[in-house]
């Protein structure tokens, strides 16, 4: 290959590289997002827990085979949740079932199967004897939510279709045979084939960005950011931070919400964050969320 050619050939290779970076949306459409200060990671009044996993394994093989959950939300009963897991080729059968601990009410009954590496979940509730079948690609974008009743005939909900276009990947669903002009929603991939940006197109409108999300050396998704979908000015409302152990692990993640909607300012302040442990096999054995204490749970001194 000539010499020109070759350099003419990275040059383009790098501009279509730079397409799918996060900072080339960002430039694109000027996007005016929040610094992440050390003040706004800034912790120490977060005390009050809001959300608490505890995950216990009994085995310790690297397919999960029994998980019991505990779970406490704030304003919500405690429940404890029992999952078994058994597995055939590719497939996870998992059996779960979650109880009300004040009172032992039995809040799910059902069976989970996932195939395809959990990209395909079919799952049925006991109690209701209802079917919901649930499948999204290797980037985690749902094409299929749909369930069924035993007085209904037929499954109901979403089917989506996926094109692979040029530059994007390309969602929508079809009603009556047509595709719903509302529905499609526009996917940009960094280089190593994850979401950088998630682009609504609505018809009669430029399409806007749904989210954006930052990665950083690692590959590892370092900020990912929502946008409103409501107003003209499609900014950002809230956004998630987040920070990893020494081995890579999920370890905080920081959300953000604007302090006021209505200023011209947008200032953004923490709403809560979450902690996450692992096992040896890395396998998540705690998730603790906190919050800022409300007032009407203190006690007047």
């Amino acid at each position: 290959m000539p010499c020109y050619l070759f350099i003419f050939f990275l040059v383009c290779f790098a501009n279509a590289q730079k397409r799918f970076q996060p900072e080339y949306f960002i430039n694109k459409h000027n996007l005016k997002l929040p610094t992440i200060t050390k003040g706004m990671l800034n912790v120490s009044d977060y005390t009050h827990t809001s959300d608490s996993w505890e995950y216990y394994y009994k085995g310790k093989t690297e397919k999960l085979d029994s998980v019991v959950e505990y779970l406490t939300i704030e304003g919500f009963q405690s429940s404890r949740t029992n999952k078994v897991y058994s597995y055939s080729n590719d497939t996870a059968f998992v059996r779960v079932v979650s109880i009300r601990l004040k009172d032992g009410d039995t809040l799910v009954n059902g069976n989970d199967t996932f195939t395809n590496n959990f990209r395909y979940q079919s799952a049925i509730d006991l109690e209701t004897n209802c079917i919901y079948h649930s499948k999204f690609d290797e980037r985690g974008i749902k094409l299929l939510d749909v369930s069924k009743c035993t007085n209904e005939n037929e499954f109901y909900g979403q089917v989506f279709y996926l094109n692979a276009e040029k530059e994007y990947l390309q969602k929508y669903r079809k009603i009556n045979s047509e595709i719903d002009s509302n529905s499609i929603r526009r996917y940009y991939l960094t280089p190593f084939d994850s979401i950088a940006a998630d682009y609504m197109v609505k018809k009669g409108e430029e399409p806007f960005v749904v989210r954006l999300n930052i990665y950083n050396n690692k590959n590892k998704k370092q900020t990912s950011y929502s946008f409103d979908i409501f107003s003209k000015t499609h900014e950002v409302f809230d956004f998630d931070y987040y920070s990893y152990s020494n081995n890579n692990d999920l370890h905080r993640v920081y959300h953000f919400q604007v302090k006021n909607s209505k200023a011209k300012i947008r200032e953004y302040e923490l709403v809560n964050y979450t902690e996450y442990e692992y096992d040896k096999l890395g396998r998540k054995t705690t998730m603790i969320t906190r919050v800022r204490p409300d007032p009407k749970y203190q006690k007047n001194d």
